[in-house]
């Protein structure tokens, strides 16, 4: 790109740094909580909710600092993937937000099953502020935001490059959420088109598309004459340390203290997932104000596991009876928590290899029926697009239900079954 262009376009401001009691008593045995600390706990611990506070979204400096390079430097679309749980919408968020205050124009739109090219684009369009039009093609005061700058007929990939021009902002930065949900293969394509015709103008114009996917293929398709407009951005797993930060940061921000034993039980089953850890942190906070103490124990993590297993997805519930046999298949019970407290890479994968009848798995030997059940049932699935010996759990949720449920059979035995559940 040549300096000028480079300039065209405002700068994007950096975000801030994220930064005892009886066993078995829980909020039914003890007074209500104070309810302004509740009120702090539920504002720090978000599991239900994004978040959008820079403060509190632990570990993600580096992509936050490729997106905004993506945009204000190489004037590139974005493409944010990743499973379910690792905080994609919270740093959409924090990108909205230091892109509003830089002086971007940004538009959202969350997608959903049937949503069409034509649906998404003017939903983006609407919510753009309507302040922001400048020179509208349509003459409708009723219409929101600025979708009086596209056209009534059916929208074309080039009326999107065209938008720019009919705004009074100097860049348009354009969200697509939950764009996985999308099932018409037409719409990913003609999203295709739009971002290539968006690049060859040099309109000043950014999508950032985000959903769930193994890679940036299997969520906007196969387009090899917009693969040097994108950048695709995978959002890995976070770091313990950085897991143990949300616990640190969200007790400090709450008045509570999460004892070093319980951060760590935390950190073994939230396995780099954010969402995970702001659930646990959540329920066992609200178990130890219920009790007016100023620390989390272990007591009170258990009672947070017992319900979390008890709210699990139904799915989840089911997937684990079904191929445990009600936990009384042993060997398979004991294969499921070996493979979930396994070896893992940065994106929750493991690597299986095959020796002489037996299976190598995220590090631990398995008897090969077992997984072949594993694969038959779909209770695991091949990463085909990472690599031949690349697996994952089909539903990944499964993993942290394994370790949950796991923990509550340790920690009753520790506790001699006076743990709370």
């Amino acid at each position: 790109m040549s300096p000028s262009r480079h300039n065209a376009a405002p700068r994007l401001s950096m975000p801030l740094r994220p930064g005892g009691a009886r066993a078995g008593a829980t909020h039914t045995d003890m007074a209500a909580p104070a309810p302004s600390q509740q009120h702090a706990l539920r504002e720090v611990f978000t599991p239900t909710r994004p978040q959008r506070s820079s403060r509190r979204v632990s570990g993600r400096q580096a992509e936050l600092l490729r997106i905004f390079r993506a945009i204000a430097l190489d004037r590139a679309h974005v493409v944010l993937y990743g499973e379910r749980g690792r905080g994609k919408t919270s740093l959409v968020n924090l990108v909205a937000s230091a892109a509003r205050s830089s002086g971007y124009m940004v538009g959202r739109y969350t997608c959903s099953f049937d949503s069409c090219f034509e649906d998404i684009v003017r939903g983006l369009a609407r919510d753009l502020p309507k302040s922001m039009l400048a020179a509208p093609i349509v003459q409708d005061d009723e219409l929101e935001g600025c979708e009086a700058a596209l056209p009534r007929s059916k929208i074309q990939p080039r009326d999107i490059a065209a938008l720019p021009g009919r705004l009074a902002g100097r860049h348009v930065v354009l969200i697509a959420d939950e764009f996985d949900r999308v099932e018409d293969s037409a719409t990913r394509t003609w999203f295709a088109d739009a971002i290539k015709q968006a690049s060859d103008r040099g309109a000043a114009l950014s999508f950032i598309i985000v959903g769930v996917s193994d890679s940036l293929e299997e969520l906007v398709g196969r387009h090899p004459s917009i693969q040097r407009n994108i950048l695709g951005l995978a959002l890995p797993l976070l770091s313990d340390t950085e897991i143990d930060e949300i616990l640190v940061q969200g007790g400090r921000d709450s008045g509570i203290e999460f004892l070093p034993e319980v951060r760590r039980a935390v950190v073994d089953v939230a396995r780099g997932v954010p969402y995970v850890a702001q659930l646990l942190g959540l329920h066992a906070g609200t178990e130890a104000i219920a009790r007016a103490s100023p620390q989390v124990e272990p007591p009170d993590l258990l009672a947070a596991f017992r319900r979390a297993v008890d709210e699990a997805d139904p799915r989840v519930a089911a997937i684990y009876q079904g191929i445990t046999h009600g936990e009384r298949d042993r060997l398979i019970l004991d294969g499921l928590r070996t493979i979930a407290g396994g070896e893992q890479d940065r994106f929750a994968r493991f690597v299986v290899s095959e020796h002489q009848g037996a299976h190598y798995i995220a590090e631990h030997w398995l008897e090969q029926g077992v997984w072949e059940r594993l694969v038959e049932t779909g209770t695991v699935r091949a990463c085909r697009s990472i690599g031949p010996d690349c697996f994952a759990f089909t539903e990944p949720m499964l993993q942290h239900y394994i370790l949950m449920r796991e923990a509550l059979d340790r920690g009753m035995t520790a506790y001699n079954g006076s743990a709370p559940g």
